[in-house]
């Protein structure tokens, strides 16, 4: 039996920023990218990353250019590699390989000295996930290393971004160099299973056995009355942020059917989480509602109806021709997901 995914769509999990840009499928393609990638390189000025500083005394932090607002720089800044300088140091835990770093950061374009993104305005955190090999190569190798409270300038040429692609959707193009002011705010080990403190669940429900390493064991006793709403039980309550929608999740999982307990999906016979977007309908419209608002770190029994599912089974068309339906159409579904993070 094929296995249904609980998504629609796989997004990669870190901000759309800090993603590198994605190479052209086939040989031409690639070698047609590379030229232009060395082109776009040779082609630029070497800045001088020792020209830039910060200026943290207002609301948000500024980077400027010979003490003067970046943008009023003798503009465009480039560079034909990547370039970093330490702004103060911290004294927290040091950050490791694939570790999650919780950061903050202030974008600019350096060739047009405009703002492209900042988490200051917003007063938030990214994680980045230094597992995540499509993060910008700056970000992996320049992190590991260093410690909480760290606070450093990057600045990062085309080559090593978007490529010769650029990316138009946040105003980057073909040659623009990225200038990151960047705080390192915490680091850790990424989750592995839930963790927290264990809670009771209601009676009536399927009963779950799970070790956070394996498949979940889920089983339905005879009689468990099959519900008509949405049941979302935290199993075990992390101590992590609260799920939001729009962020992406990464999560280990196991999906059962009510009617009879088969298994029919889950991600530890992958080998590795399942990452996706939550709360902004790319999943099954149960796992939107019954993971946002749940803590990073939780254990959490869904036990979905069809309706919220892969949709009802389809109605009898007395011998007309049925529109197709997912395998699972007709089924309400029981998972056990330990939330690992979201970003």
């Amino acid at each position: 039996m094929r296995s249904p995914r609980p998504w629609l769509a796989a997004l990669a999990a870190a901000p759309l920023l800090l993603l590198a840009g994605c190479a052209t499928e086939g040989g031409d393609g690639d070698a047609a990218s590379q030229s232009d990638d060395a082109a776009v390189t040779s082609a630029v000025a070497d800045g001088d990353l020792a020209e830039l500083a910060v200026d943290t005394e207002g609301d948000a932090p500024q980077i400027t250019w010979n003490d003067e607002p970046f943008a009023e720089g003798d503009l465009p800044f480039r560079v034909s590699e990547t370039q970093s300088q330490d702004v103060a140091a911290g004294d927290g835990d040091e950050v490791a390989q694939g570790h999650e770093v919780q950061a903050r950061y202030l974008a600019v374009n350096g060739t047009t000295g405009e703002q492209l993104l900042s988490t200051y305005e917003a007063d938030e955190t990214v994680t980045l996930d230094l597992s995540n090999e499509n993060l910008f190569p700056a970000f992996l190798e320049t992190l590991p290393g260093r410690s909480a409270g760290d606070t450093l300038l990057l600045a990062i040429p085309a080559a090593d971004a978007f490529g010769a692609a650029g990316n138009p959707q946040l105003g980057v193009g073909a040659d623009d160099t990225l200038v990151f002011y960047m705080e390192v705010v915490s680091s850790r080990e990424p989750l592995t299973s839930a963790t927290g403190e264990a809670v009771e669940p209601e009676e009536g429900l399927p009963e779950v056995e799970a070790d956070g390493a394996s498949a979940a064991q889920i089983t339905v006793p005879d009689g468990t009355e099959e519900p008509t709403e949405l049941v979302s039980q935290v199993l075990v309550r992390g101590e992590g942020a609260e799920v939001q929608a729009g962020q992406t999740v990464k999560v280990h999982y196991t999906g059962v059917k009510f009617s009879d307990g088969e298994g029919f999906d889950n991600s530890y016979d992958r080998g590795e989480p399942a990452e996706f977007p939550i709360g902004v309908g790319r999943v099954i419209p149960g796992w939107d509602e019954g993971l946002v608002g749940q803590t990073v770190g939780s254990r959490v029994l869904l036990v979905i109806p069809a309706a919220q599912a892969y949709g009802e089974a389809p109605a009898d068309t007395d011998g007309a021709t049925a529109p197709p339906a997912h395998e699972l159409a007709g089924e309400t579904l029981v998972f056990v997901v330990d939330i690992l993070g979201a970003y």
